[in-house]
């Protein structure tokens, strides 16, 4: 059944504006991964050149995009949840639906995803056949949403485009918020809606035309399914204006590669000596046109390497030898462009290019990574706060679901020495609490407060034993 896309604010609509939308942003999405995993474009074009020099040329590319995206995002590990209902303390129910849902690793693959394309999402839902909450992280290749222009943190409809191999279908699941109800003075539930089609995948992956596919009866054909509430059912993670970490770098990357790539022809052709007999022409020819021509050795025979030969040049021959070709000049100039990316990526130049700096300009570089990745984690703060808002609203838990009081607690972003946090520990004392302690300077998690709290009070209770006076009657 053809789907209806041309009446405004139906789904059909929405489906055909969100997908092209999704489509649109495809092809640099594609090529910011392809900088992130090292696979990005070769130094030269070689669309014609054999699979041997495309090989060599692919040696020529060093991945500091990952190092760029890494440095930030393994410095961002979130440390606890808290709600209206925990007050200060942390609310377990949180931290349960965190570990259940298996975050610690989605949320680090979001992060990834968000620092190196710009854009990542989180969705919450529900099992159809347990009805156990499910909160996943998705690729922005994958997902896509509208939003309000006035008000950039409300979403008015969003999709989610994905192959299954084993059913072989293409699906998308389009969530619409709720509409505003007059007569009740409050919105009305969100709506999804699921369309289908069969596939055996494409390696451009689906691509939604109306005729090619109609509503997926299964998820409430056309007339879709309400949500338990009237958001949708998305979280977006959006890095600094909406870019990759280094997105606008791209040219010096490829300055840094194309150099590098330069410098491996030279190594590879130039670089070592190289040797040229001068001989005279007309004695060349005399040689050749004589009855034993055929006799006559050529060059090839004469100048052999082997250490024990006899070379044998004709009359008045000269040898020349090339000097070895420079490459301090190449090198110098790749280590200058990683300084530029340092400078304009804010990243410590010992992250590039490991080598001894001096202890002012360390701690200016470290205190840029710092700023980066507080940044990074402000911008994550509130996306979870909507994440955990949503997973409430879906489990109807009406106590947690309050936005102003859910508090995302962050691992510092610096980790110190045993012996530094200890000196550190030595100084607090009497004017911190041991568990504010443990936490913002010893950098313990929820769990591990818990057991030195347990701990503690065990010392405490066996110290008393201890010390109790002998019963002598």
């Amino acid at each position: 059944m053809t789907i209806d896309i041309d009446t405004p604010n139906s789904p059909g609509w929405w489906l055909a504006k969100l997908d092209k939308k999704r489509v649109g942003r495809l092809k640099r999405l594609n090529l910011l991964h392809s900088y992130h995993i090292g696979n990005p474009p070769l130094p030269t074009n070689v669309e014609t050149a054999r699979e041997s020099f495309r090989e060599f040329l692919k040696t020529a590319r060093t991945n500091y995009a990952d190092v760029l995206v890494g440095s930030v995002a393994e410095r961002i590990t979130v440390r606890d949840i808290r709600t209206a209902l925990s007050g200060e303390d942390v609310d377990d129910e949180a931290q349960r639906i965190w570990k259940e849902n298996g975050l610690d690793v989605e949320f680090a693959d979001v992060i990834e995803n968000m620092l190196a394309l710009g854009d990542s999402f989180m969705m919450v839902g529900k099992d159809s056949d347990s009805d156990e909450l499910i909160v996943t992280g998705e690729d922005p290749r994958q997902v896509v949403t509208i939003h309000n222009p006035v008000k950039q943190s409300e979403i008015r409809a969003a999709s989610k485009t994905f192959h299954d191999p084993d059913e072989e279908k293409d699906y998308i699941f389009l969530f619409i918020k709720g509409q505003w109800d007059e007569e009740s003075g409050a919105f009305g539930p969100a709506m999804r809606y699921v369309a289908s089609r069969k596939s055996k995948g494409s390696p451009r992956g689906p691509l939604f035309s109306k005729n090619a596919w109609s509503w997926d009866a299964e998820f409430g054909g056309a007339a879709g399914e309400p949500l338990p509430h009237s958001l949708v059912p998305v979280v977006r993670f959006r890095n600094r204006r909406g870019v990759g970490e280094f997105e606008p770098h791209l040219d010096l990357l490829n300055r840094i590669n194309d150099t590098v790539y330069q410098r491996m022809v030279i190594t590879l052709y130039q670089a070592f000596k190289q040797r040229v007999v001068h001989m005279d022409e007309d004695e060349e020819e005399d040689a050749e046109d004589g009855a034993d021509a055929e006799k006559q050795p050529t060059l090839d025979d004469v100048l052999t390497s082997d250490p024990g030969s006899w070379i044998q040049l004709p009359k008045d021959a000269k040898i020349w030898e090339s000097t070895q070709a420079d490459l301090n000049g190449i090198l110098s100039a790749i280590k200058d462009d990683v300084k530029q990316l340092a400078a304009v990526t804010r990243r410590p130049l010992s992250i590039l290019a490991p080598d001894n700096q001096s202890a002012t300009g360390a701690s200016f570089t470290r205190e840029g990574l710092t700023f980066a990745t507080e940044d990074k984690m402000t911008r994550a703060a509130q996306a979870l706060r909507d994440l955990f808002y949503l997973i409430f609203l879906t489990l109807e838990d009406t106590e947690r679901a309050d936005r102003s009081k859910i508090i995302i607690g962050w691992m510092p972003t610096e980790r110190h020495s045993l012996s530094d946090m200890y000196s550190a520990v030595a100084q607090a004392q009497g004017s911190m609490a041991k568990k504010t302690i443990w936490r913002e300077i010893l950098q313990k998690t929820p769990e591990e407060i818990r057991q030195l709290t347990s701990e503690l009070a065990d010392e405490m209770l066996l110290a008393e034993d201890l010390n109790a006076p002998a019963n002598t009657a």
